[in-house]
């Protein structure tokens, strides 16, 4: 115990001088995750010893940590935002998916778009790895598997050059009723094939990606180009502003209601996006 005690002081006491720091990487019932790889701009530092902590040395602000472990969703966050999370970090493990025939015997196939339906002429001209997912509830009262994917496309800026676009699922939170679990174990990318304002239906039925009862999130990432842009296409279309706080987004980090036009009547502008699903028949059906 004494031993224990003398450790942990000499890291906090080295961390005040010599501008290192010390972390936790635990899992959600606050257990220490042993071996973690910990990067800053991939490049592999350290990793967390077997009660999950670890050190940096003289890490930057503009700095982002990425976690990583086998059998656990990757993580990573700027290093101010991880002091304000007392330097730690929970690594959610990795849901495994149950493959599912989907045959005309036991599902049908809802052709409804969950989305929002009013159509306004926003639109948004993203920075590289800017993530956006759109709250997809589910109305139908049980469970399904996602069919196909729906981007709303806007027109992009002729002097802005167009990236692959990764598509996620994710879980909803729900207690935060962010996004939360990511559902996909294999990357969905679009590539784009024009800058013209389209909409494009992705079909993800082999990715057996489940529609919960508590509805699921659907995500756009745009990811960096061999030019090093900082500002990328295709430009995502936004609705009109409504009372719903459908749409979250994220940089790096953790996640956050997308902007409102007006806090006072708390109008948010939801990115536009629909989903189809299989769902199981009933009996009668």
């Amino acid at each position: 115990m004494k031993k224990i005690l003398q450790i942990i002081l000499f890291f906090i006491f080295g961390s005040y001088f010599c501008q290192n720091f010390q972390g936790l990487v635990s899992d959600e019932n606050s257990i220490g995750i042993e071996n973690v790889a910990i990067s800053i701009n991939s490049k592999i530092i350290n990793q967390t010893n077997e009660k999950g902590y670890f050190l940096i040395a003289q890490p930057k602000e503009s700095d982002t940590i990425l976690f990583s472990k086998s059998g656990y969703l990757t993580k990573d966050i700027l290093i101010k935002n991880f002091k304000q999370n007392n330097y730690k970090i929970i690594l959610e493990k990795v849901q495994d998916i149950e493959t599912v025939n989907l045959n005309e015997k036991k599902y049908k196939k809802v052709s409804h778009h969950y989305a929002l339906k009013q159509k306004g002429n926003n639109r948004l001209i993203p920075y590289p790895n800017y993530e956006m997912g759109m709250k997809f509830k589910n109305n139908l009262g049980k469970s399904g598997f996602v069919s196909h994917v729906t981007l709303y496309l806007h027109k992009t800026d002729p002097e802005v050059r167009n990236t692959n676009v990764e598509i996620n699922f994710y879980t909803i939170d729900s207690l935060t009723g962010k996004p939360k679990t990511k559902l996909n174990k294999n990357k969905i990318i679009y590539t784009p094939t024009s800058k013209s304002r389209k909409q494009v239906v992705i079909n993800v039925e082999t990715y057996n990606i489940p529609f919960p009862v508590d509805g699921v999130f659907a995500s756009m990432k745009w990811l960096p180009n061999e030019f090093n842009d900082r500002k990328l296409g295709p430009s995502a279309r936004y609705t009109l502003a409504s009372e719903e706080e459908l749409t979250y987004e994220r940089l790096y980090g953790d996640w956050g209601l997308n902007g409102g036009q007006n806090p006072r009547t708390k109008s948010f502008i939801n990115m536009m996006m629909g989903l189809e699903v299989y769902v199981k028949k009933t009996k009668n059906e």
